[in-house]
């Protein structure tokens, strides 16, 4: 593992205990580095989020996106947006970063909150639909889809989805319960 590597290692570990001082030194002996990565950051930018500021969380996530095409930094982005309340422009940033890695987790549930907060439900059909393409096993993503088909009143669809899941997982709970209400 080069210098680099362990350094943004590094960072990320400390991030996750708490220890923000120690991040941002990792990150930054990163950068030195490494300029040409948007990696470190991006572990910068979840630094600024861990201490609530959003808006060198949202100047740091735009540099990583300007450096590179990175499904990370515009769900960043996006997430910070949301944060801010530019809905419209977040639920854009989440569609990019799905544009660019369909199966991005952090994308997906963010646009699914976006698209039911803003009542734009219908426009995330095509994002769930691209992502079970790129993995047609993944059960949650199926579920969230299934659950976005109900609530654009296509039933038969959302059926087929909810069955589909009950194929991969027999003793999936939630999907049984569902379909046990719709049936009601």
């Amino acid at each position: 593992m080069s210098d680099y590597q362990t350094l943004k290692v590094l960072g990320e570990y400390h991030l996750a205990l708490g220890d923000t001082l120690k991040a941002i030194e990792c990150f930054e002996g990163a950068m030195e580095l490494n300029s040409e990565s948007s990696e470190p950051l991006l572990g910068l930018a979840a630094v600024s989020i861990f201490a609530g500021d959003y808006d060198e969380a949202l100047s740091l996530y735009m540099k990583a996106a300007a450096m590179e095409k990175s499904a990370r930094a515009h769900a960043g982005i996006g997430l910070v947006l949301a944060e801010q309340g530019k809905h419209d422009e977040s639920f854009t940033h989440f569609l990019t970063a799905l544009s660019i890695n369909p199966i991005d987790k952090v994308a997906l549930n963010c646009l699914l909150q976006q698209g039911y907060s803003t009542e734009r439900v219908e426009e995330i059909l095509p994002a769930f639909a691209r992502a079970l393409e790129e993995d047609e096993t993944d059960t949650a993503v199926r579920f969230s889809y299934a659950t976005c088909l109900f609530s654009t009143n296509r039933k038969d669809e959302s059926i087929a989805e909810f069955n589909e899941i009950l194929r991969l997982d027999p003793e999936h709970k939630a999907t049984k319960e569902v379909l046990t209400h719709i049936a009601a």
